[in-house]
């Protein structure tokens, strides 16, 4: 205190706040505008001036009869806040509205290097040493090398605007100033926090400066006072000085005894603001903008002048600077003492909220966009940044933003409407041969119909990145589904092609194809000369009904999954049959192009092979669906187990159609059976055993199967067949009609009278489903716990007679280690059980391992 008592006695404000010393040279008078920033050199022969809304610099020699240096420096876009000569008088930097800080040759003029500020400028410092520059925008301040222009450092410093940044005199620390009214002291060499902020100030800070010893700084402020603060405590130092008005720019003298503080007169502010909303009337947006600036100067803690310079710079589209001004005009708002005026902030919606959810809204759409995307007006290959920015950075958004401030409450719903229209290469810019027209004609008709984005895998994957390919592969079909619009070019069909043209393309035997028509909700053909297929001017061909039948009629695919197919592993069966007759350029290729059909997520391992590719899909499938219908087909087996065929082709042939029961004959089959009691209690017990059966699982490529399974007794070679490649052999098992099976693989003969050392098995596998619901909308897992004992003989009987139809069995071979192999499988085996009655021939139930 003592330090403080002996500081306040030798500092002496004169009574009108502003030096007494008569004029040098002068008066300056060649700014077309008004000024704004001025700086004084090392050697005091110089003066640096900042102009107001041209972005002038001048540098006045005081000696000089021309009075002047440099005229009009003219680099920025926006009013320069700020100026300041280097320690030494040879360098000169500038922070400008228009977000740069420029570092000029003080003798020539020239631009050593422009700085981007990452914000309004309002102000930058040289330290002293002169090779760091430090400059204030909004909430942060950032340092600079002044030798190389790289970034050394960047402080989130406050929660408004940083008005006024220096240096201690030794360079080791960095006071700024903020309009949320704190001072704070920082480490510049790493940026942390130096003790506690200064606080005490009840509006705005607007400017610093700092004794010659730096032992202490004052403060000027909008709330009329001037305020001295030890650096070393953070302390007030006595009491405030007084102003009559607000005071903008306060200085110390060299000695440290003679303080300065400039203040306003508010007295032609409603002058100003009355022209300005005159201009604004007329769009004369930038003279508005002019009288704008007045007011701020005039009353720059009121609110009036920052509504209408944000009113104005959006007039004039200059949207980044009119979002800076409305934010300080909302703290303005919530700053007034007046209750009415703090009142009118209801109004408003934050600007960091309308951001948020204008973020959220796009990362909302991006979670179904593609990773890279063709910005149509350009051509440019853009990815996820260059999407976001390319929304956040249009018109359309800035335009959203505003209109989404100025009216509260927030509209959320007019914000996910908006955001949904949300390094490169240029696509008109190529050369146009061979795939690259097509590419170039269609991004031209996806611009042409509207749409600013579009993607096509010709261009939009990066074959080489591994992990993009692995999200493209898995998440085509949602891009397919979220699409506005998807567009197929038939490149081999004819102008004016009539009805059945598109059947025959080559489009529509591909494997990737498939999604391309059930995925997205709008699709339009188009033709060879890119005119619509059929002449179709429809807004979507997917409600033609002559396409729609000629598709279902060459693919197989039912109407009803053509317009509005939803994925998943139900009926797998069908789905496998769709892509049987389908090609891929690339063997994996015809798996992976069904992982949106089956709603799977699964690595990508190109090189892995077909039927690896295909064995993974199918194991998925089965292992969470426990649908067994993907193990009903004819071909060659799978290396990856000899449950599942190598080719997908072997889907092609329709599932096994098998005679079956009406419900009248499956009641009278159960009548008669209620009279054999030893059938009775065995299908009780049966129904029991197979209600608690386990689903299908796999394991390391191994099948877990739950089956019904018969033992084979006896296999005889017959005279049929086709020579060398196919054999009959008529065959016996436990509980089963004898059959005659017809097959390329060689059985091993055996009779009663000389077994072979090794099994043979049909199995039945077991399907939850043929527990038999009475009622089809009813599900397993609906049915009580603990049916009652009539019940449960009825549901016992019922699956008796199902069970005692003709069915697709599969013939198992047992291997060494016990597991077991599927065989045969080049024909469909319809087996049936001998007796119905003879329910215990069906209580061999187990759970196999088949590789």
């Amino acid at each position: 205190m003592d330090i403080g008592s002996s500081l306040l006695q030798r500092i002496k404000p004169c009574e009108s706040g502003m030096w007494r010393k008569k004029l040098v040279g002068g008066p300056f008078e060649e700014h077309s505008d008004h000024v704004v920033s001025v700086a004084v050199s090392p050697d005091d022969r110089r003066i640096a001036s900042g102009g107001g809304d041209n972005g002038a610099i001048i540098i006045w020699d005081i000696d000089s009869s021309e009075q002047m240096v440099f005229k009009s420096l003219v680099k920025h876009t926006g009013r320069v806040w700020s100026v300041c000569f280097s320690p030494d008088g040879q360098r000169l930097a500038s922070g400008s509205f228009d977000r740069t800080v420029i570092i000029w040759d003080a003798e020539t003029g020239a631009v050593l290097s422009t700085l981007q500020g990452g914000g309004p400028v309002f102000c930058v410092a040289f330290s002293p040493d002169g090779l760091k520059l430090a400059h204030g925008t909004r909430r942060s301040i950032r340092v600079w090398s002044t030798d190389n222009a790289e970034l050394l450092l960047k402080i989130q410093a406050h929660q408004d605007f940083v008005a006024s940044v220096l240096w201690t005199p030794d360079g080791q620390q960095l006071v700024s100033a903020s309009h949320n009214k704190t001072i704070k002291f920082w480490d510049s060499l790493n940026g942390t926090q130096i003790g506690q902020p200064c606080t005490g100030h009840t509006k705005e800070i607007y400017s610093l400066v700092i004794s010659s010893d730096g032992s202490f700084i004052a403060s000027a402020s909008f709330d009329n006072t001037v305020r001295l603060w030890s650096t070393k405590s953070h302390q007030q130092i006595g009491q405030a000085f007084e102003h009559a008005t607000s005071v903008i720019f306060v200085a110390i003298s060299p000695n440290g005894e003679l303080l300065a503080a400039f203040g306003t007169d508010p007295s032609y502010d409603f002058y100003f603001a009355h022209r300005s909303k005159v201009k604004l009337g007329h769009n004369l947006y930038a003279e508005a903008l002019s009288d704008a600036n007045k007011v701020i100067e005039l009353n720059p803690s009121s609110y009036i002048g920052y509504e209408l310079k944000h009113a104005a710079l959006h007039g004039a589209q200059h949207y980044d600077d009119a979002f800076d001004a409305f934010t300080i005009m909302l703290s303005r708002l919530d700053d007034a003492s007046d209750p009415r005026i703090r009142q009118l902030r209801q109004k408003y919606v934050s600007p960091s909220e309308v951001e948020d959810a204008i973020r959220r809204a796009i990362h909302a759409q991006l979670e179904n966009a593609p990773l890279r995307l063709i910005d149509t007006t350009t051509g440019h290959v853009c990815d996820r940044n260059a999407q976001v920015n390319g929304f956040t950075e249009s018109t359309e958004c800035k335009e959203l933003l505003y209109s989404l401030m100025m009216h509260a409450p927030l509209q959320t719903d007019l914000i996910k409407k908006r955001s949904s229209s949300a390094s490169a290469r240029n696509i008109y810019g190529l050369n146009p041969v061979g795939t690259i027209v097509k590419l170039q004609n269609f991004c031209k008709v996806v611009r042409d119909a509207g749409y600013r984005w579009a993607w096509s895998d010709t261009c939009c994957i990066d074959q080489y990145n591994n992990v993009e390919l692995q999200e493209s592969v898995n998440s085509m079909f949602v891009w397919y589904h979220y699409s506005a619009l998807t567009i197929v070019y038939l490149s081999d069909v004819p102008p004016s092609s009539e009805s059945g043209a598109l059947a025959n393309s080559i489009w529509n035997t591909r494997g990737w194809t498939v999604q391309e028509f059930l995925a997205p909700k709008i699709v339009l053909f188009y033709q060879a000369d890119w005119t619509l297929y059929l002449d179709d001017r429809s807004r979507n061909h997917k409600e033609s009904v002559a396409i729609t039948q000629e598709l279902e009629r060459s693919t197989g695919i039912n109407a009803r999954a053509l317009v509005a197919f939803r994925p998943g592993m139900r009926n797998a069966r069908e789905k496998l049959r769709w892509a049987s007759t389908r090609v891929t350029t690339l063997q994996e290729d015809i798996a992976y192009s069904l992982f949106g059909i089956f709603g799977v997520h699964l690595p990508v391992i190109y090189g892995e092979k077909r039927q690896n590719a295909l064995g993974r899909l199918l194991q998925e499938i089965i292992a969470h669906s426990g649908d067994i219908t993907a193990l009903d087909w004819v071909g060659q087996a799978s290396k990856f187990n000899s449950c599942l065929p190598a080719e997908i082709s072997s889907y092609k042939a329709l599932p096994c159609m098998l005679p079956s029961l009406s419900e009248h004959d499956i009641h009278n089959s159960v009548s008669a059976l209620r009279n054999n009691i030893v059938a009775v209690e065995s299908a009780s017990k049966l129904y029991t055993i197979l209600e608690h059966l386990g689903v299908p699982r796999f394991a390391n490529s191994r099948l877990q199967l739950p089956c019904i399974t018969f033992p084979l007794t006896e296999v005889r070679r017959s005279t049929g067949g086709d020579g060398d490649k196919c054999f009959t052999y008529e065959v016996k098992a436990d509980g089963l009609q004898d059959l005659l099976v017809t097959t390329g693989d060689k059985l091993v003969q055996f009779s009663p009278a000389r077994r072979t050392r090794q099994t043979f098995l049909f199995v039945r596998p077991w399907n939850r489903y043929d527990l038999d619901f009475t009622d089809e909308s009813q599900s397993v897992d609906d049915w009580p716990d603990e049916p009652g004992d009539d019940e449960l003989v009825t549901r016992g009987l019922r699956l008796l007679v199902r069970l005692s139809r003709p069915f697709g069995a599969l013939l198992l071979a047992q291997q060494r280690g016990g597991e077991y192999k599927r065989i045969a499988s080049d024909n469909n085996i319809i087996a049936q059980v001998r007796d119905t009655t003879s329910v215990d021939d069906m209580m061999d139930v187990r759970t196999l391992e088949i590789l």
